[in-house]
């Protein structure tokens, strides 16, 4: 690497600096009795690396090597864990793996960096790809010599599963018991004072609408997740779009105290597209925004058609911090308390993958916050 700082790569976070294919090659080959070390490693159900300083892959197991096939990677030897695992952040950036300013929260880099520096460190991170997927990794690094060089002995462990199981079940108890509760409450009124019934009929119908749509929501959800589901386009008229999602959350808990209002200004505009996908993801945009909102607070739908894409959008007053706008359309990040954080994630995963839309997000303390995705017009 260079000696002097003035000549090191710009980089966000980790350094950013690589060693020559050439330079990896002489490691490899002062690794040793390479034969035993990988047959030790082979022994290893779990994804295992050997890094140098410069956190690249020299050595890996048969099971990085499987994942490599799956991935069809011809070579690994050289790459970094974010780049081999098609991290988005690592291809979006020039210098790759460790060096954007969201790799400042990614567990990987941390726990790896954490071993450069002669400390045993173990993280969860979670990783969106390049292909939309996501993965929940563990990832423990360890520092060891060899022949007086400093490598990093690194052991992933997909978590994925279990993080998604745990995830969908908190978050579908959550919400259907919020529901439930509510429904349960009504009915309890109405057995008290029996003459309310007619009052409240209208918001008995709505509680049990919802919580048939937060059950219709799981599904769809987890056969996204499995993908299984397949989108059935039509279509869809902007305005129409949005008041049923405003009428949806009429009386949704999340709304208390809150106002839904619908800003159909702009040119209305018609797609083509699954209604029941889109209907999810402008919910979870409203959902998130109404529980961003304080007491009192009004949250914006609106569509505005262009020459050649339609946008919905949702906005509230508030601004997300630096450090959560980062990872907010991570899978089971959330700043909400351990079991949330699928509403960002599902927009993301609902809106391109399965709608081919463009999910975006801006936040600004004057601006407020605005999410919205982009589908071409029918």
């Amino acid at each position: 690497m260079p000696a002097s700082s003035d000549l090191r790569l710009p980089t966000d976070f980790a350094p950013a600096e690589r060693l020559s294919a050439a330079e990896i090659a002489k490691q490899i080959a002062q690794l040793g009795s390479r034969e035993n070390l990988q047959r030790l490693l082979d022994t290893m159900p779990s994804l295992v690396v050997i890094l140098n300083a410069e956190r690249q892959i020299l050595l890996a197991n048969a099971a990085v090597k499987k994942l490599a096939c799956e991935l069809q990677r011809e070579s690994y030897v050289g790459m970094r864990p974010g780049e081999f695992l098609a991290c988005r952040q690592a291809a979006s950036a020039e210098h790759g793996c460790g060096t954007t300013e969201a790799c400042r929260t990614c567990g990987a880099v941390q726990a790896i960096l954490g071993a450069g520096a002669g400390q045993q460190t173990a993280k969860e991170c979670r990783i969106a790809t390049v292909a939309g997927t996501a993965y929940d990794l563990r990832v423990t690094a360890s520092p060891f010599e060899w022949e007086g060089r400093d490598y990093q002995f690194v052991v992933i462990d997909d978590i994925s599963d279990e993080k998604r199981r745990n995830l969908l079940e908190r978050v579908f108890f959550h919400d259907v018991l919020n529901t439930a509760g509510s429904l349960s409450g009504i009915a309890s009124i109405i057995a008290d004072e029996p003459a309310l019934t007619y009052d409240l009929k209208d918001d008995l119908l709505l509680s049990a609408e919802t919580l048939v749509n937060e059950i219709k929501s799981q599904r769809l959800l987890l056969a996204a997740e499995h993908g299984e589901l397949q989108p059935q386009s039509e279509p869809v008229v902007g305005a129409e779009a949005l008041k049923n999602v405003q009428q949806l959350y009429r009386n949704h808990p999340a709304a208390a105290g809150r106002q839904v209002k619908l800003d159909l200004s702009g040119k209305n505009c018609t797609v083509k597209t699954d209604p029941a996908i889109l209907q999810r993801v402008l919910a979870n945009m409203l959902k998130n925004a109404l529980e961003a909102s304080p007491k009192g607070g009004i949250v914006w739908l609106g569509a505005d058609a262009g020459a050649d894409i339609c946008t919905f959008w949702c906005h509230n007053d508030g601004e997300i911090p630096r450090e959560v706008a980062l990872q907010i359309f991570q899978r089971s990040f959330s700043t909400k308390g351990r079991g949330r954080g699928i509403g960002t994630y599902s927009i993301k995963l609902l809106g391109e993958r399965y709608l081919g839309g463009c999910v975006s997000f801006t936040t600004s303390k004057e601006e407020g916050t605005r999410f919205q995705i982009c589908l071409p017009p029918a």
